[in-house]
């Protein structure tokens, strides 16, 4: 840890796109919150992230909602412009939702769930690395325990980082050397199956080594950067479309055998083997339609 005290930035006030409905993105934040790393509240969004080339940064985001704009500080401060675009990024400021909802009126499945929130969007994960972790760590678990057990990872092998004197103790997201590097007791030791440990390490050796650019799969057409991930040991269908859609800006990833897209189709009466056919119609907004699918199905 550094010696140097850390410092806020100057702070960053960035105005909010009428349709966006920040407080659903931190309802969604709240829900999934890992307490090393960060803090959520109905009002604000505190953590720390890893940037691209690896450093910790401490991100403190405050919802001005008379306003309607987002405060921002960081520690260290990357700059005002690429401060700004890691914040549009987290809370998909940048979106033109309009193509989208003009689709979704004409759509019998889309049409009442967007008329009844038309704002929501696409909030992103800052670091792919962390994104595919937590990924691993949530199949076959509830979203609560996904979190505990993301949280005891952070705790044992994350990277202390220092903070202004009104931050409350967190740490970075481990290192994907630090994960490389472990044993696969060691790993386990905070609560993981023998599956998830070997698929953990195995992302983790590809990333350290180089083998796997996250940067590199999102450029790449949606069919070759499915191929590549699923390529990745424990990575199937599912964890890669949701990756695509959750940390690599895809916003026509489409998770078509995800049990809450087919509950949620279900409900209105589609069968199973009409879902990929009605879902192509929404082609290229396929990841909002997954978001307003979920969100129909409730807590």
């Amino acid at each position: 840890m550094s010696a140097s005290p850390a410092r806020w930035s100057r702070r960053l006030r960035i105005a909010l796109p009428r349709d966006v409905d920040v407080p659903w993105t931190l309802r969604h934040l709240v829900a999934r919150t890992v307490p090393s790393l960060e803090t959520v509240s109905d009002r604000a969004w505190l953590r720390v992230v890893r940037l691209a080339d690896g450093a910790p940064l401490l991100l403190d985001v405050v919802h001005d909602a008379p306003d309607h704009a987002l405060v921002v500080r960081a520690s260290p401060s990357p700059g005002p412009d690429a401060l700004r675009a890691l914040v549009a990024r987290a809370f998909d400021l940048d979106t033109d939702l309009a193509p989208f909802r003009r689709l979704a009126r004409g759509d019998a499945v889309l049409a009442p769930l967007v008329k009844a929130r038309p704002a929501l969007r696409l909030p992103q994960y800052l670091d792919p690395f962390e994104a595919m972790i937590r990924a691993i760590l949530g199949q076959q678990v509830s979203v609560a325990g996904a979190a505990t057990m993301a949280d005891r990872l952070v705790r044992a092998h994350g990277e202390p980082v220092a903070l202004p004197d009104d931050a409350p103790p967190m740490r970075a997201f481990p290192r994907a050397a630090t994960l490389a590097a472990l044993d696969p007791e060691t790993l386990r030791a905070v609560g993981l199956t023998r599956a998830k440990t070997a698929a953990i390490s195995g992302v983790a050796r590809r990333v350290a080594d180089g083998a796997l650019d996250f940067a590199h799969v999102a450029a790449l057409p949606a069919a070759e950067a499915e191929a590549a991930l699923v390529a990745l040991p424990g990575i199937g269908p599912w964890t890669a479309q949701w990756l695509r859609l959750r940390a690599l800006r895809d916003r026509d990833a489409f998770p078509a055998k995800d049990l809450g897209i087919i509950k949620a189709f279900a409900a209105r009466h589609v069968a199973i083997a009409d879902i990929p056919a009605h879902a192509d119609a929404w082609r290229p907004w396929r990841g909002y339609a997954t978001l307003h699918l979920w969100e129909s199905l409730g807590d």
